[in-house]
């Protein structure tokens, strides 16, 4: 029976001999549990991911345990890759591994035969292998297939764990496969600049293929995923191409990517100390583009470069703040200054891809000071001027957090008293609506790109007197920031954005300090949000 396919490009493919759902793309199948996960992984969006969900629903599907495995020396199954292994040759073992320690490690344990066994012994024999699935859920069986199509896995005598097992479930595995050689091109357009411990290498083809296929969807960018893919590749590739420190950027990013996505400590740990590398170069890079072209006219490319390079500065400081939230240590990686951490998140933002808003709360007839000021300084008797009680915190969902922030004006005049400044008011008043009607766009759906949106659009409409007011740590301007990032910064780093992970917390922990020398009754506009920063 030929396979059926699903989704653009074919990428899924059913196998009903062993009744399981093959990714074309990641090559390996996907349990029923984790569909939808994956199919997010893949940028695929509500109305065509429900079309192929439902589509699947028919499909029998079995659970990875109750999978029949192929008999030994079968021909290999389509879409799934051909490893080089090993059988251990033991009676009535027939023990499969794709890695020599594994196997050495499997003798000792198993066979008590010591470490010092060469692998070339009768005690295994060199096989090619498949698995239908990843992570915990290995089970390698042995196919007959011709050499050319071998992918080799083996640790080489390294100290890391097995390629493929160990890994989590439907994360990144702890290794991605070493693509064939590629073909023979033309010397590379980046100019270098003297000796450099990043050296270009098969490794390094390792993190851009990664890049240009997984980190470049889930990077910023507008809603539609095609327009990030179109930007990033079309885009940003091609100059990096031509810029060794800008290509060292892309690989920073690309690394760091790697090492949020896997669990494995080793794997993390190799992927950190690669960005770090990289970053080295990029900075190095950027720093000296920057004062060769200081007071002169550069020309277009070279400022977009510039440009470019900048957005990916920004990328990766957001990146070092998941770091800081793993380890606790939010003062020595995350700016103090709040406005900071608000320019470097708005430095991620793909050009002219978020509007900018006109007549916010605008009445008509230029009168919006005068409306907005009247109706602060008259809410203190408001039904919602009262505290609204901070223990409960799974009461924390986007309805109640969005009643709060509605009736924040009230509960600020109460707390912080009359305000000076009308303009202050104004500037309040447009950030609380717009964070609102930004919560509209974030909350529509499950979708990272959706979610960027929302944060990157408060960021680049909210008024300027209102960033001078973070600037001045004016409290009002603070509690405001603070639930903009309770509500948006982490509903985004919640539905995908990785680059975002930790911004949230380190933004309302830093209001918090700053709140509390004000007093217990000013800190208190911001306790509500403590409880959504634990999820």
């Amino acid at each position: 029976m030929p396979a059926i396919r699903f989704g653009a490009g074919d990428l899924l493919e059913y196998n009903s001999r062993y009744s399981l759902l093959i990714c074309r793309e990641c090559q390996y199948a996907i349990q029923k549990t984790a569909l939808e996960r994956h199919l997010l992984r893949h940028k695929i969006y509500r109305g065509d991911r429900q079309r192929l969900l439902s589509s699947i629903a028919r499909l029998d599907l079995l659970e990875p345990h109750y999978v029949p495995l192929p008999a030994p020396g079968s021909p290999p199954v389509d879409a799934l890759p051909i490893l080089s292994g090993y059988r251990c040759t033991a009676a009535e073992c027939q023990h499969l591994t794709a890695s020599s320690k594994r196997m050495k490690r499997h003798w000792s344990e198993i066979h008590g035969l010591g470490g010092s066994v060469p692998i070339s012994s009768s005690f295994a024999r060199p096989v090619k292998l498949q698995t239908f699935f990843r992570g915990t859920k290995i089970r390698y069986f042995e196919v007959d297939s011709p050499a050319a199509l071998l992918v080799n896995t083996d640790d080489g005598g390294h100290d890391g764990d097995d390629d493929h097992e160990g890994c989590e479930d439907e994360g990144l595995d702890a290794i991605t496969l070493t693509p064939p050689p590629p073909p023979r091109l033309p010397a590379p357009l980046w100019t270098a600049n003297g000796p450099s411990p990043a050296d270009f290498n098969l490794e390094t083809l390792t993190y851009f293929h990664h890049f240009i296929t997984t980190t470049a969807l889930a990077l910023p960018g507008a809603a539609d995923s095609q327009s990030v893919q179109h930007y990033w590749q079309t885009h940003v590739v091609p100059r990096a191409l031509r810029r060794r420190w800008l290509m060292c950027g892309l690989l920073a990013i690309s690394a760091h990517h790697m090492a949020a996505l896997t669990h494995d400590t080793m794997t993390k740990r190799i992927h950190r100390e690669q960005e770090a590398q990289f970053f080295s170069d990029f900075s190095a890079g950027l720093g000296q583009t920057t004062e060769c072209d200081s007071g002169l006219e550069a020309a277009e490319i070279e400022v977009e470069a510039k440009k470019t390079g900048e957005q990916i500065s920004c990328l990766l400081r957001c990146a070092q703040w998941a770091l800081a939230e793993a380890t606790l240590d939010y003062e020595s990686v995350a700016p103090c200054q709040l406005l900071s951490i608000m320019s470097t998140i708005q430095g991620c933002v793909v050009p002219d891809s978020i509007p900018r808003r006109s007549g916010i709360l605008n009445d008509g007839h230029g009168r919006q000071e005068e409306l907005l000021t009247h109706e602060f300084l008259h809410t203190k008797n408001s039904s919602h001027g009262g505290n609204p009680s901070t223990n409960s915190s799974s009461k924390n969902t986007p309805s109640v957090l969005l009643i709060l922030l509605r009736a924040l004006p009230s509960r600020i005049a109460e707390v912080l008293g009359r305000p000076e400044s009308a303009q202050d008011v104004f500037a309040t008043i447009s950030a609380i609506t717009l964070v609102v009607e930004c919560c509209d766009i974030s909350f529509a759906c499950d979708e990272a790109g959706v979610a960027w949106q929302g944060v990157a659009t408060w960021l680049a409409n909210v008024p300027d007197h209102f960033n001078q007011m973070v600037q001045h740590h004016h409290p009002a301007a603070l509690v405001v920031l603070a639930y903009w990032a309770a509500l948006l910064v982490k509903r985004a780093e919640h539905v995908g954005c990785w680059f975002l992970k930790g911004a949230a917390k380190i933004i309302v922990l830093q209001v918090a300090r700053q709140l509390s020398v004000l007093g217990r009754a000013v800190l208190g506009l911001v306790e509500c949000l403590t409880g959504i920063l634990k999820d």
